[in-house]
């Protein structure tokens, strides 16, 4: 039997080098990315309308939580008359998770979410309402178990 020589031993760990990138490559352009917003460019050029939006949120005096246990996302209001809003929920690995809910607060000015249907992992909520004419909004990051 013939021994390989340097020549071969190096034709052959190239050969598999270049199996190995190309299967890189494929496994890379293969992964799906999802964009942080569909429409990024017109929302980083109303990024100011946001900053006025959770500022103006301070008139109102709110909470929001989640409940591990329970699994529940709550908004709670206090001092103010009812009003109704909407529930963003956002997935930041997977945008067709994403969800709008709309809300409207119960007579003693809170809102309940049961998240018991939601995908296990890192979520945002978005409470976003208007009250007395100006868009307001809160946001509470968490983590499904």
């Amino acid at each position: 039997m013939k021994k390989l020589n340097w020549g071969h031993k190096l034709v052959f760990f190239t050969a598999i080098f270049m199996v190995f990138i190309i299967t890189m490559v494929y496994q890379i352009s293969a992964q799906k990315i999802d964009l942080v917003d569909q429409n990024y460019y017109e929302r980083g050029v109303m990024y100011q309308q946001d900053i006025n939006k959770y500022e103006a949120s301070g008139e109102v005096p709110h909470e929001v939580s989640y409940q591990t246990a329970q699994q529940t996302l709550r908004f709670k209001v206090s001092g103010v008359e009812r009003f109704g809003g909407t529930l963003i929920l956002y997935r930041v690995d997977d945008a067709a998770l994403d969800l709008e809910v709309p809300f409207q607060l119960s007579e003693q000015g809170d809102f309940t979410y049961t998240t018991t249907g939601l995908k296990k992992g890192p979520w945002k909520a978005t409470f976003e309402w208007t009250f007395n004419g100006k868009l307001m909004a809160s946001e509470k990051q968490f983590v499904v178990e």
